[in-house]
């Protein structure tokens, strides 16, 4: 859930909607991927609690940037989209990716097996 802090600046009131952990990752894995299953984001999320990714799929879907379809009814299923107004975040996840490409080190190959 997200807390007003009454913000005027509009990089704080930004980063209240997608400044918490976890967030942009989700963000990235649906503008780059499509449409995803909440296991597909468990799974190519293995260290978040199932209600961490939950908490912040509902605060995406608050604020427009993600929608829930639902595609089936026996079971039901669902899935995420990113909308347009999550979409116009693609400059901003192209903008990280580079700053972290220049400005920090991936890690060593026994480090990233953990």
């Amino acid at each position: 859930m997200t807390i007003d802090y009454t913000q005027f600046c509009p990089v704080a009131r930004t980063l209240e909607i997608v400044g918490d952990r976890w967030t942009m990752l989700i963000l990235r894995d649906l503008i780059l991927q499509g449409p995803r299953k909440f296991q597909d984001l468990q799974c190519a999320f293995p260290r978040i609690s199932p209600n961490t990714l939950s908490a912040r799929l509902k605060t995406l879907e608050q604020h427009g940037i993600v929608e829930r379809r639902t595609y089936a009814d026996h079971p039901p299923r669902a899935e995420y989209v990113v909308t347009g107004k999550g979409r116009e975040l693609r400059p901003l996840l192209r903008t990280l990716r580079m700053w972290g490409e220049k400005h920090t080190t991936p890690p060593s190959p026994q480090r990233a097996l953990r």
